[in-house]
């Protein structure tokens, strides 16, 4: 394992920090950059960076070297997938809050500093999230509010914003991420959590991160898909009848949603960028 960082070079002390932002990247040098700079611009002065690499070969530990006199911890070795990733940041980070922020995707400014203050005082809140900025490879954007929907996240996918999520690292402690899982590994954790209490969770109506459509979003076998999901419902323990449901309601939606997906990246442009 390569190993680098604040944390690896002594005699420099380290304030306990209250946030600590994780990156999880694989062979990333094409986006990690603006990664790196949405969370060292952050106008929070608590607040840790770790990244965990899965071994990259593209020049991605260069670009991590060049900020590790700002970054708390950083590593490099191979992994069990992105969920086996996150679990390895998790249990590097030191805050009491932790945000999840992928190697494509970028926090918006002022981000953690607002969940920081929206969270004070409410000890009974475990997980916070918000709204994302979805950025299309034409270059459209527009915003995706989080739909808090009990049957929408039983049913069909993660509705919720991932990429917004910032959870305390106790309760992380306790509820890791499935591994084995390839795609559905957040979804299937944040069902877990919203069917234990969904009191626990605060909803912030503003636009926590920028995520980066394509890829699996707009190309992911659906076959793939409700195989992932088939598989959810036997490990969240579903009777016959909520496993045909499930299956009934991903697959009417499944073109729907793809057909969304595309309009948004197709005519957007044409209506004008749309801004949070």
């Amino acid at each position: 394992m390569i190993e680098g960082g604040i944390r690896t070079k002594e005699g420099i002390p380290l304030d306990p920090p209250v946030v600590s932002i994780v990156t999880v990247v694989y062979n990333g040098a094409a986006t990690l950059e603006r990664t790196i700079h949405s969370v060292l611009e952050q106008d929070f002065p608590g607040m840790e960076y770790v990244i965990v690499d899965g071994g990259s070969n593209d020049g991605t530990l260069d670009i991590i070297r060049r900020h590790e006199d700002r970054i708390a911890y950083w590593c490099s070795a191979k992994d069990n997938g992105i969920y086996d990733a996150m679990n390895k940041g998790i249990g590097l980070a030191q805050g009491e809050w932790v945000g999840l922020i992928n190697a494509d995707d970028a926090y918006a400014h002022g981000a953690v500093a607002k969940v920081v203050e929206a969270v004070a005082g409410k000890e009974h809140i475990n997980i916070v999230h918000g709204d994302i900025l979805v950025e299309y490879p034409s270059g459209a954007r527009k915003v995706k509010h989080a739909k808090r929907s009990s049957f929408l996240l039983k049913y069909w996918e993660m509705v919720l914003n991932h990429p917004s999520f910032f959870v305390r690292r106790s309760y992380y402690a306790g509820h890791p991420f499935d591994p084995s899982f390839r795609v559905s590994g957040d979804h299937l954790w944040t069902y877990r959590a919203w069917r234990e209490n969904r009191r626990q969770f605060l909803y912030l109506p503003i636009v926590l991160a920028h995520f980066t459509a394509g890829g699996a979003s707009m190309s992911g076998s659906f076959a793939r898909m409700l195989k992932e999901s088939d598989r959810m419902c036997e490990v969240l323990g579903f009777s016959r009848m909520e496993k045909v449901l499930a299956r009934t309601v991903r697959t009417a939606l499944y073109l729907p949603g793809m057909a969304k997906l595309w309009f948004n990246q197709l005519a957007a442009p044409l209506q004008g960028k749309q801004q949070p």
